[in-house]
């Protein structure tokens, strides 16, 4: 996990991304279950102009995920830790995601040196999945 938000957070560093454009929406699959040291990488990564913006989306694969960790990662108190327990929830999670960016773009393009903090998406257009669904993974 923290090999992975170095290369997003590397991706966010002006350049190679612009001073003005919408804000990026970042998605985390996960179980929660780092198997390296991510605190560091995902301190710096929440810290970048453009981490701060950002809409930050996890998703947890399975019961035993661990929501704790995938709250680090979601830095808005409304925006919960999605639960993906098998594949169509999954599915449904991620169609939903892709659609995240129409949301955050109403606003149009944002400089950097704006007042502004991280942009909230609508919480009541998540899909509802069924908590009695199977749990496959």
């Amino acid at each position: 996990m923290g090999k992975a938000f170095e290369l997003v957070a590397e991706q966010l560093e002006m350049p190679p991304m612009p001073e003005r454009a919408l804000p990026p929406v970042l998605v985390l699959i996960s179980d929660g279950q780092p198997t390296d040291h991510y605190k560091e990488s995902l301190d710096k990564l929440l810290n970048l102009p453009w981490g701060k913006k950002a809409v930050k989306i996890a998703i947890a694969i399975g019961q035993d995920a661990d929501e704790e960790v995938l709250r680090e990662f979601v830095t808005h108190a409304e925006m919960p830790v999605l639960k993906a327990n098998n594949p169509e929830a999954l599915i449904k999670y991620i169609k939903w995601a892709s659609t995240v960016t129409k949301q955050v773009s109403m606003p149009h393009s944002r400089a950097m040196n704006e007042t502004s903090k991280n942009v909230m998406v609508d919480v009541q257009t998540i899909p509802v999945v069924s908590e009695e669904e199977v749990d496959v993974w």
